[in-house]
């Protein structure tokens, strides 16, 4: 504790209470007998009505004092956090009020006394203040203040008096108050030094005891922590063992399957692969990806989902050793299969399936599963774990997007098409601005006049004089986001080619739209941008999109349409009847036309008519138009005209031609006129 401190400070101010207290009834004793002398030890009955008063007074304020010492004594004293500074000036006001009444009495009575009797004022007044040094010492202000009010106000009465002997009693006692004044500084200096050094050394010892006790606390503290320490010494060797395994387990397992995690599989792999290596054998990897569980997941939650996958980890550990299994990510796992031929693996990796694809039972909820394979060997595709394990991820991907969940190993054919991909990907990448792209224009025909009622657009893309399928080049533009870009560029270029084609004014430019155009918050912003500026009449922009557009989003799916129908854009459903229908959504969204796809034309003499005059029907219900796409034969076209379709298009009537050839392109059907379409 320091000796500026607050609580040190307290404690000063607390024992200067005490000390000042400790006098009050022998203080007031002393001055009830002293008041008492002057007030009736002279007789002079020209005053003695005014001294007595005066004494009752003093009595008075003496009997406050006693009164609050005894109170002090017994209610605040005894706490330890009573406030020093209120019980000082608690005291003060006392001891003050008892110095005014003392020096009120020479004012009353000054001109009234004779020598002896103002000579006894002083001497006692002066007996007084000088008592006062040891019993106000506590308390610089108290004992100077009650000095004074004791002494100067007789003293100046005596001095400015016309009688010599007052006149040097006056003088003797404002001397005398002076000298008070620097005996009650030393005293109060050294009552108050005393009071802070007696509390610093208690606190100092305090402060020890308290350090003796807590060093004895860190001292049996110490004493048990190193009995336990012997303790655990005792066992140390067995306990380091169990939590580096335990450690080990958290590094290298699976905390849902404890089957080895990615980072172990992978050195372990790199172990089996190398030992395969040496001894010229085959090891087969197997990349297993379950088919269905996110859907489980999502719907029957997270904790089925984990019993599902427990449950599948026991059923792929029937066909491998434990420490040959692991867990890639999420639903994928992987299976290493030393001394395993290609045919073996791909037994074993059928046998899986099977396997997997059996009924579990979760909550008495019956879940079914399916799976997709991927095979690696080693060394025959690579030697390296991680090289090997993306060959398996990557057949098993490629499988993934067929039908087909047959295991499959990994080929070079398989590697080249990869390879190929990423070649077109990025050649795709600077495809708009190399201008690789092109239009191609195929009309539709209708079936009423045979005019030319509108020309679809067709991307083509010459890559360095190699002609890429949009089959092949649009998945991978949606994949990658390109197909953002490209869509602009499209719906640019359609927009301006359709705007100058002076032999077909009226007739309209159909562009195919991505589901991820359609998607993009700035799509229609790009829609604007393309017919403000071409200058093509909006009615003259037809848009189509395929029916598995309705799976996605179908509230932002409906706003995009509502916001390109505002504008007088059709709207054309392409393929109808391939992919996923939905008569609900189809009213809802009111589109403009329906385009049967090609493979019911090719089938009109089997089942094909009926589900022609089927979407005919549901077309004319929805009141849509209707374009038969695929047609290559004049019996088609007459046949489908009698059923009611209104507009044709198919290599019967042209295949797409690149915008200059459109010219050259006058009848829209060549020999076909409409007398060869009139069924009547």
């Amino acid at each position: 504790m320091s000796n500026t401190s607050a609580e040190l400070r307290a404690l000063n101010s607390q024992d200067a209470a005490k000390l000042l207290y400790s006098n009050t009834i022998a203080g007031c004793s002393i001055t009830l007998a002293s008041s008492t002398v002057l007030a009736f030890g002279f007789s002079n009955p020209d005053i003695a009505g005014i001294k007595f008063f005066w004494w009752l007074v003093m009595l008075s304020i003496l009997t406050a004092r006693l009164l609050d010492g005894i109170y002090w004594q017994h209610k605040i004293r005894p706490r330890n956090d009573f406030d020093g500074g209120a019980a000082q000036r608690r005291f003060g006001v006392g001891c003050l009020a008892t110095a005014v009444i003392w020096a009120s009495l020479p004012l009353f009575t000054f001109n009234q006394v004779n020598l002896l009797e103002f000579s006894t004022m002083i001497i006692v007044l002066s007996s007084m203040a000088a008592g006062g040094q040891s019993v106000l010492a506590a308390n610089a202000r108290i004992s100077i203040s009650y000095a004074l009010i004791l002494l100067v106000p007789i003293s100046l009465l005596g001095v400015i008096s016309q009688e010599d002997y007052r006149v040097i009693l006056g003088g003797l006692g404002l001397a005398f108050s002076i000298g008070l004044v620097f005996t009650y500084h030393k005293a109060v200096k050294f009552t108050l030094d005393s009071i802070h050094i007696k509390n610093m050394n208690m606190a100092m010892s305090e402060q020890l005891r308290q350090e003796k006790r807590q060093l004895d606390e860190v001292n049996q503290e110490l004493n048990a922590a190193y009995d336990k320490l012997n303790a655990i010494n005792n066992t140390l060797e067995e306990q380091v063992s169990k939590r580096t395994e335990k450690i080990a387990q958290l590094s290298y397992l699976d905390p849902l399957t404890q089957l080895m995690n990615r980072k172990a599989f992978t050195q372990t792999l790199g172990k089996l692969t190398a030992r395969a290596a040496q001894s010229n054998s085959d090891l087969a990897l197997l990349f297993i990806d379950l088919d269905g569980f996110k859907k489980i997941n999502d719907t029957m939650g997270h904790q089925v989902g984990d019993s599902v996958l427990k449950e599948v980890t026991k059923r792929i550990g029937a066909f491998a050793d434990k420490n040959k299994l692991g867990r890639w990510n999420g639903d994928e796992f992987l299976v290493a299969l030393p001394y395993s031929d290609a045919q073996t693996a791909q037994a074993i990796a059928s046998a899986i399936i099977t396997s997997i694809s059996q009924a579990i039972i979760i909550n008495n909820n019956s879940v079914h599963l399916g799976a997709t394979i991927g095979i690696a060997m080693c060394p025959e595709h690579s030697a390296d774990a991680a090289e090997l394990i993306q060959f398996a991820d990557l057949v098993m991907c490629e499988q993934k997007n067929t039908s087909n969940r047959t295991p499959a190993i990994f080929s070079n054919e398989l590697q080249q098409k990869v390879v190929d991909s990423q070649s077109i990907l990025e050649g795709l990448q600077h495809a708009t601005e190399r201008r690789q792209l092109y239009l191609c224009y195929q009309p539709i025909i209708s079936a009423k006049d045979s005019t030319s009622w509108s020309f679809e657009a067709l991307l083509r893309w010459d890559f360095n004089g190699r002609l890429i399928g949009p089959d092949q080049f649009i998945p991978l533009a949606e994949k990658s986001g390109l197909i953002k870009e490209i869509g602009a560029w499209v719906l640019n270029r359609a927009c301006m080619d359709a705007s100058q084609w002076q032999y077909a004014h009226n007739a309209a430019v159909s562009v195919n739209v991505s589901i991820i155009q359609l998607m993009d918050d700035s799509f229609i912003r790009a829609l604007d941008n393309a017919l403000r500026s071409s200058g093509l009449d909006p009615e003259r922009l037809h848009l189509e999109i395929t029916e598995s557009i309705f799976v996605d989003n179908k509230i932002k799916i409906k706003q995009q349409l509502e916001a390109i129908q505002a504008r007088k854009i059709q709207v054309s459903i392409d393929d109808f009847g391939t992919g996923y229908s939905s008569l609900s959504q189809l009213q809802t969204l009111s589109v403009n036309q329906v385009k049967i796809d090609k493979s019911f034309i090719d089938n009109m003499d089997n089942n094909g008519e009926a589900i022609i005059r089927a979407t005919l029907f549901i077309a004319s219900e929805l009141n849509c138009k209707t374009v038969a796409e695929g047609v290559e034969s004049l019996a088609q076209a007459q046949a489908l005209t009698a059923m009611g379709v209104d507009y044709l298009q198919g290599f019967y009537f042209a295949k797409p031609m690149r915008n200059e050839q459109l010219i050259q392109w006058q009848n829209p059907i060549n020999d076909i006129t409409c007398e060869s379409l009139d069924v009547k």
